[in-house]
């Protein structure tokens, strides 16, 4: 089993990260390649913590690099709006410190996949068109491959509002932990047990203070994704099931894509790698075997 994570800091531009690292296991012998990174970014009111499950799914040659985004875990909350561009400022800073977090001071980062789920794929984008490496089969460094889980900002349409999810997060926060993780056993009943103490856990660390200003969404996801040049894989859930990206979305973020786009669709909600972990766990092994 892999290793519980390792704890560090890094300062960046828009104030200090927290990130956890889960370490990869060294190759022994053989000519099998060194694993790859995956630099993974939360959604809204999650934290780092919440990828303990993924990591223990991956192969464990492969290191996963977890971010607290701003107001979120133990990262502050900067002052001014919530802006959720400026997180790739965080998230870029965190790429750049790689060589120390996972591959001993070398300078090379190595290969890099980067993962964000919904509010976080906006910011693993932004970090791939920052540090990204064009086209397929590309072996020098940098993000040779970006994965999205249910993105947000697909669409123009506007986000959930910061006054509705204050209210919701409050009235959970009004009960112990053990009354959260039997909120999300209730109302997410196919989620793995190892999934439900994170994600209870995260929910107590938001700054509330985020919810009284302003969020900026920044541009839509294909905006985004005009600029990376590296293949991409984007895994939906079906909105039947509480999904948030549509098949005509999903085929607005292929068509803006230069780099190649593919979607993977799962029988699952907004959560995919919650509620179908197998298959997402065996969907991003793939990309991380083929990085």
């Amino acid at each position: 089993m892999r290793p519980g994570p390792q704890t560090a800091w890094v300062d960046g531009p828009d104030g200090p990260a927290r990130v956890l690292v889960w370490p990869a296991e060294p190759v022994l012998g053989g000519d099998a390649p060194p694993g790859a990174t995956l630099l993974a970014f939360h959604g809204w009111t999650d934290s780092a913590d919440v990828f303990a499950p993924l990591a223990a799914a991956l192969d464990p040659r492969h290191a996963l690099v977890a971010v607290d985004a701003p107001g979120h875990g133990e990262t502050p909350l900067p002052a001014g709006d919530y802006d959720v561009p400026r997180h790739a400022l965080s998230g870029i800073a965190v790429y750049d410190a790689l060589p120390r977090l996972v591959t001993g001071g070398r300078p090379s980062a190595g290969r890099v996949v980067a993962y964000g789920h919904s509010m976080g794929a906006l910011t693993a984008a932004r970090v791939a068109m920052a540090r990204g490496v064009r086209g397929r089969g590309a072996r020098r460094s940098g993000v040779v491959s970006l994965v999205l889980e249910d993105p947000a900002r697909t669409t123009l349409r506007r986000p959930s509002s910061p006054a509705g999810m204050r209210t919701w997060l409050t009235g959970l926060r009004s009960g112990t932990h053990t009354d959260r993780v039997a909120w999300a056993r209730a109302n997410h009943p196919t989620w793995p047990a190892a999934e439900l103490d994170p994600w209870a856990a995260s929910k107590s660390a938001v700054d509330l203070a985020e919810f009284d200003r302003r969020h900026d969404w920044g541009e839509p996801l294909p905006v985004l994704l005009a600029e990376v040049h590296c293949p991409v894989l984007l895994i939906r859930g079906e909105t039947a099931l509480g999904g948030i990206v549509s098949t005509r979305a999903a085929a607005r973020c292929e068509a803006a894509c230069p780099g190649g786009l593919e979607v993977l669709t799962l029988p699952a909600g907004h959560s995919p790698r919650r509620e179908a972990p197998e298959a997402f766990a065996a969907a991003l092994n793939v990309v991380l075997r083929g990085a």
